[in-house]
């Protein structure tokens, strides 16, 4: 009897460096600055309940609150577009569904979470310095792993490395993570949602 092998699914996670990005990260770091002064600024919309981002955050929709952001989602909206065209992926139109600025301090994380039914970005935006990690997790519970192969390490981890100014764009069920940050350096990143719309043109009869 032969026993046949069949590959199954592949996951791919797409990255590249954001144009002008010295000018972008500034303003977001001015974002941050007002969001932690709200005794002085007066405009604060981090949330007060907790969700998987043990850390700060800004609300989910902070391209309404903040024009700026709302037009950065349309600059990485841009370079995405050209790239599915070009692949020519089957993706008619990308509408920002949410967008949020993250924040972790020493010893804050984000828990294993996934984004949903969405085309999911980050930005990383000041995360040099700094030893909090992005990680994807694989949703296996069973290996096959040859017992005389002690050479394997497997994992259900596989870290992302970027820098600053990475963008990465990722199928929005795949689980992913951010270790602890314990250094004294505050790790920033972006995350925008984009909703896949299908155009369906109805015939008048």
């Amino acid at each position: 009897m032969i026993i046949e092998r069949i590959p199954l699914f592949t996951h791919e996670v797409f990255h590249f460096q954001l144009s002008d990005f010295d000018s972008w990260k500034k303003k977001i770091e001015q974002i941050i600055l007002v969001e932690e002064n709200k005794n002085i600024h007066g405009q604060s919309t981090v949330p007060d309940d907790q969700c998987n981002v043990v850390g700060k955050r800004t609300a989910w929709n902070s391209h309404i609150r903040y024009p700026i952001l709302d037009s950065l989602c349309k600059e990485i909206k841009n370079h995405i577009s050209e790239f599915i065209k070009n692949e020519g992926y089957d993706i008619p139109r990308l509408d920002v569904e949410n967008c949020w600025i993250n924040w972790y301090k020493k010893n804050e994380y984000a828990q294993p979470h996934k984004h949903g039914n969405y085309l999911s970005v980050v930005l990383f935006v000041d995360i040099e310095d700094t030893d909090g990690k992005f990680f994807f997790h694989d949703d296996c519970n069973l290996v096959f792993i040859k017992k005389e192969d002690v050479a394997s390490n497997f994992s259900n981890l596989k870290e992302v490395k970027a820098k600053n100014g990475t963008v990465i764009f990722f199928d929005g069920s795949l689980h992913h993570s951010v270790s602890a940050n314990t250094t004294d350096k505050t790790r920033v990143t972006m995350a925008v949602n984009f909703y896949v719309n299908y155009e369906i043109k109805l015939n008048e009869h």
